[in-house]
């Protein structure tokens, strides 16, 4: 049994078992498509005897991260052939993709799961929910006065995409969407019509919706100040004699409804995407601690599943980053022992830290629900020192 990147000829037998395994079927234009836009060297297979078991691709894509742009790892298109699963074929493709990326510098990996469960087994949290708004007609937005003018146009990445990263670079987990991101993926799985917001001669809003069966479905909105959300919704307003419900997709528990004339509307939260650390050390030396000199944070994580996490770090604001960050990795079991035993710091699992640094959860709730363990002071500070940035991704793969 080896574990290998697929082969060219591979590809099309790759798709069959991503349909058999999710349940789909493409059309021969869907097909060809697909192989396509498809790149074998993203995919990995365990292989056995000739025969190909399961497989996993890991993308390489940059995801922002307060503020700034880093490498990541989306794994995608996970599949075992029923008379394969339950052997550990997965959890093997996992280790070794975790491995890859963090041998190519990938500082997270995200993943969309068919289960919550079976992924926090190997270290991925929840850090992204989301949210579908479903208004009636008598809820629609009402028409607002704005400066600017709302008109369709052709999709156009080089139009919208500098609206999108201004968003996007204040909300962790999100996609840093290519030229080639936008055409393969975004206004692929996002069909329909494109409507920007434009005030003189700039674009400071835009949304992609589907018009179909008397239901308008918001997939993407995204405005960069209160003028341009006024003519989106607007605009929204317009389609009034034309659906009879309009369903609008984002972050969970965000301002939306409460924008709404009348904020009772109906509202659908599912837990989305997750994340996880790859690299422990030079990703917490990323983060822009908000501490003073004399401050400092001491962290015990403990990662079953890529040992190279496990071990003590200390957060201090005495020098920048990278130095920022003294990493301890235990030397023998011994010394795990006395960090478990260890009343200094905060105890927490890979699946823990990963959630608490994506902003998905604040630590001092973690640690009042059990979650995490260590001194309330520490928590505390960690609390007080993590900018605000809430997490979310608009994107799927």
């Amino acid at each position: 049994m080896e574990i290998r990147r697929l082969k060219s000829s591979e590809a099309e037998h790759a798709v069959k078992m991503s349909e058999f395994a999710f349940q789909y079927e493409l059309t021969e234009e869907q097909r060809r498509a697909r192989l396509a836009d498809m790149n074998p060297q993203e995919t990995w297979v365990i292989e056995e005897n000739g025969e190909m078991l399961s497989k996993a691709a890991v993308l390489p894509m940059d995801i922002y991260f307060y503020d700034m742009s880093i490498p990541a790892g989306g794994v995608s298109g996970v599949a075992t052939w029923p008379e394969e699963r339950r052997k550990g074929h997965v959890g093997k493709l996992l280790y070794h993709s975790l491995q890859q990326m963090r041998k190519e510098g990938r500082l997270l990996s995200l993943l969309y799961p068919f289960s919550i469960p079976f992924y926090r087994r190997f270290g991925w949290e929840l850090y992204a929910d989301q949210e579908t708004c479903v208004l009636k007609r008598e809820q629609f937005p009402l028409f607002e006065p704005s400066e600017g003018k709302v008109s369709r146009i052709t999709p156009d990445a080089q139009k919208i995409g500098p609206v999108y990263d201004r968003w996007a670079a204040n909300i962790n987990g999100s996609v840093v969407r290519s030229a080639e991101w936008w055409r393969k993926n975004t206004f692929k799985r996002k069909p329909g019509t494109c409507a920007v917001y434009t005030r003189g001669d700039d674009i400071f809003g835009y949304m992609i919706y589907e018009m179909k069966d008397r239901k308008m479905t918001v997939h993407e909105i995204i405005w960069l100040d209160p003028d341009a959300r006024r003519g989106l919704m607007g605009y929204i307003r317009n389609h009034d004699s034309m659906a009879d419900t309009v369903s609008i997709t984002g972050r969970a528990h965000d301002m939306m409804p409460f924008l709404l004339p009348d904020p009772k509307v109906e509202r659908n939260v599912a837990s989305y995407f997750m994340a996880r650390i790859v690299s422990c050390e030079p990703l917490l030396s990323l983060l822009p601690l908000e501490l003073k000199t004399n401050e400092s944070v001491m962290l015990h994580v403990s990662d079953e599943f890529c040992p190279w996490n496990d071990g003590t770090y200390i957060l201090s604001a005495d020098s920048g980053p990278p130095s920022r960050v003294r990493f301890f990795p235990p030397r023998n079991e011994e010394d795990r022992s006395l960090r478990q035993l260890s009343k200094k710091g905060i105890k927490l699992d890979i699946n823990m830290l990963s959630a608490i640094i994506m902003g998905a959860q604040k630590p001092v709730r973690l640690w009042e629900e059990g979650m995490i363990e260590g001194e309330e002071d520490m928590v505390r500070l960690l609390q007080r020192a993590l900018p605000d940035y809430p997490p979310f991704i608009y994107d799927f793969f």
